[in-house]
């Protein structure tokens, strides 16, 4: 059993560090995290924001330098492609052919549906990419990730309402959630092309823990959405990881620790690593924090 108690937050990390890249000396990679932790919520959100935006201008910008011939259709088109990439389908028709409307980021995504699963009483957290960038180091994102908490009967009335908001839902991923084969839905706006993954819970403990500890993300000037705690989503990640290996989720892991610090609930931590058979992946997460 992993105890707070026996938890030690050095002000110097220990020789364990490890930067969040190979190419990052851990005297930057400490300044980093320093810089981050003396900003507001709302500073952080902006960061993230201008990040997200930025990537998409750059992709939009070389999309018009090398083919400048390009109508503005063509350049749409060609821009829908490159941010969607494999979730791309020639079923999805964008209709702006403003550019500025093309760069929303995902906070401004999460916004708008939270006010879109609130008006049809569906219960819902960010989760993802998004929300380690919240929580920890920023990072670019394609989409957003989304979990919803539904019952069958309210399938035909969430994809009515998306539709009816502007989004493009998948014939093929409704029909799989409507017959309960599928459990989610990918959806894009078809002015701003902003896309998002639509996860359903489902009723393990984790899951109903990870609903009853969301985050109600509250910032003047931003929009509200809820969002996964921290510690659920270092939870989420080192079992997604676990499996795949995969060096993305552990460095958003690494740096909500790094990041977090003390704010987090060893507690909480300790008791699901140990009931999702975590305790040695985040006990290195640990090490590698400095910690």
């Amino acid at each position: 059993m992993l105890e707070k108690s026996r938890l030690y937050f050095p002000k110097i990390p220990t020789s364990n560090y490890q930067p969040q890249s190979q190419d990052t000396a851990i005297e930057a990679d400490i300044y980093l995290f320093q810089r981050l932790r003396n900003l507001t919520l709302k500073q952080h959100l902006e960061m993230f924001i201008s990040h997200d935006r930025g990537v998409k201008k750059l992709c939009l910008v070389g999309i018009k330098s090398r083919h400048k011939n390009f109508t503005i259709q063509e350049t749409r088109d060609k821009f829908t492609r490159a941010v969607l990439g494999e979730k791309y389908t020639s079923d999805f028709q964008p209709t702006s052919i403003n550019e500025n409307m093309w760069i929303q980021d995902s906070i401004s995504l999460a916004g708008e549906l939270h006010q879109t699963f609130e008006s049809i009483n569906i219960s819902y957290y960010v989760s993802g990419g998004v929300a380690s960038s919240i929580h920890g180091e920023p990072r670019s994102t394609r989409d957003l990730d989304l979990v919803i908490e539904i019952n069958q009967t309210q399938i035909d009335l969430l994809v009515k309402t998306l539709e009816s908001s502007g989004y493009y839902c998948p014939a093929g991923a409704v029909e799989d959630l409507q017959s309960g084969y599928g459990n989610m839905l990918n959806i894009t706006h078809t002015e701003t092309i902003a896309n998002a993954d639509i996860y359903i819970t489902d009723n393990s403990p984790f899951s109903i823990s990870q609903m009853q500890r969301r985050v109600l993300v509250d910032v003047e000037g931003i929009p509200n959405f809820w969002i996964a705690s921290a510690e659920d989503i270092i939870l989420q990640k080192l079992r997604w990881g676990k499996g795949s290996k995969s060096e993305k989720q552990w460095r958003d892991v690494l740096g909500i620790v790094k990041l977090q610090g003390e704010n987090l609930d060893y507690d909480y931590l300790a008791e699901w690593v140990e009931y999702l058979d975590l305790i040695a992946e985040f006990m290195e997460v640990l090490n590698q924090a400095g910690m």
